[in-house]
């Protein structure tokens, strides 16, 4: 059995609809916030409801919710039946009070930690950090790196890079792997995705006239990869990652510059391209700050174990046309979409 958390959310959605896809594989048990395992349950058949029109019998009877919260320990049924864990939930958003995102992102770890040591059949646990603990370190950033002297843009990245140093110290007695991706975005195939931010919201602004200009590095980093390549890495780490090491999921030498990103959105909605301005403040000031990154994920570990097994990143120049299609034919996240509709018109074409 995997316990999976924040399998409601993009990422632990996309690795729900892979682990069901597959005929022989696991349970699957997922904690979700909710008053109780009804609302639980309601709220992964919404998620089902999003991938599949049907889901059918099969699949469903092989999830079970259980309503949870990260901030309290965590009791769950059928523990000692629990092979691996996949951390996905989180608080993601950049402008938390930081009290709050520590105690998500540091101590809701924790307490799926604590759950991991009481699962006597457990082979692994999977930490789903992000690449941006580097913070604001200029240059390579190796996936042995930690603490390079960086300050951070948000407490997201403080609290990631906390919750890796409790991993670090806390967490040797168990067989730990951590996950670093980088901006993740739609599937590379349909542009499907649930979560519209970071990329999402000054193009969207672009794409409707609201600016012309962004306060951006030309040469600034955009390290962008894609849903499907995030989530198929992950079910791969569940059963074949090494225990104390972290894996970066990123683009790393093939990431874009913010021009290269401007060029690409500019032939897709048919506009004059955006003019670089560092003293433009037109755009989510949330967002400002990954406009102009120059840190450079080194991915080597991660591509010699997924590479051999066809996981890849995408090339963002041959996929970035769909991403934005999906935007605008969901009106940027405001129209809900059923995945399995995408895969079918991906596959017929």
């Amino acid at each position: 059995m995997i316990l999976l958390t924040g399998a409601t959310g993009y990422l632990g959605t996309l690795v729900l609809a892979r682990l069901l896809d597959d005929p022989d594989g696991p349970e699957i048990l997922c904690p979700v916030r909710a008053r109780d395992d009804r609302e639980a349950a309601a709220r992964v058949d919404a998620t089902l409801a999003r991938l599949w029109h049907e889901p059918g019998a099969v699949r469903r009877a092989r999830v079970r919710a259980v309503a949870a919260d990260l901030l309290h320990p965590l009791d769950v049924p059928r523990v000692a039946d629990i092979t691996a864990v996949l951390h996905c939930a989180a608080a993601v958003s950049f402008d938390l009070p930081l009290a709050q995102a520590r105690a998500i992102n540091v101590g809701g770890t924790r307490q799926v930690l604590d759950l991991a040591r009481r699962a006597p059949r457990l082979e692994r646990v999977v930490h789903v950090s992000t690449a941006y603990v580097g913070g604001r370190h200029a240059g390579p950033f190796g996936e042995d790196d930690l603490d390079v002297g960086q300050t951070f843009r948000n407490t997201y990245e403080q609290t990631k890079h906390e919750a890796e140093r409790m991993l670090a110290a806390e967490a040797t007695d168990l067989p730990v792997v951590v996950a670093r991706p980088s901006i993740v975005v739609g599937e590379a195939g349909t542009g499907w995705t649930t979560s519209f931010n970071v990329l999402y919201p000054p193009l969207r602004a672009y794409r409707r006239g609201m600016i012309s200009r962004a306060p951006a590095d030309p040469d600034g980093l955009l390290d962008v990869v894609t849903g499907d390549y995030v989530a198929d890495a992950l079910v791969h780490l569940l059963g074949h990652g090494e225990p104390g090491r972290r894996y970066h999921l990123v683009s790393g030498d093939d990431a874009p510059t913010s021009r290269r990103v401007a060029e690409l959105a500019a032939e897709a909605f048919g506009l004059p391209p955006l003019v670089m301005d560092a003293g433009s403040s037109a755009l989510d000031q949330v967002y400002v700050p990954y406009f102009d990154v120059r840190l450079r994920f080194d991915d080597a570990r991660s591509r010699a174990l997924l590479g051999p097994h066809g996981i890849a990143p995408a090339d963002l120049a041959e996929c970035f046309g769909r991403l934005m299609r999906f935007a605008e034919e969901t009106r940027w996240g405001k129209r809900t979409a059923v995945r399995e509709d995408g895969l079918a018109v991906a596959t017929s074409g």
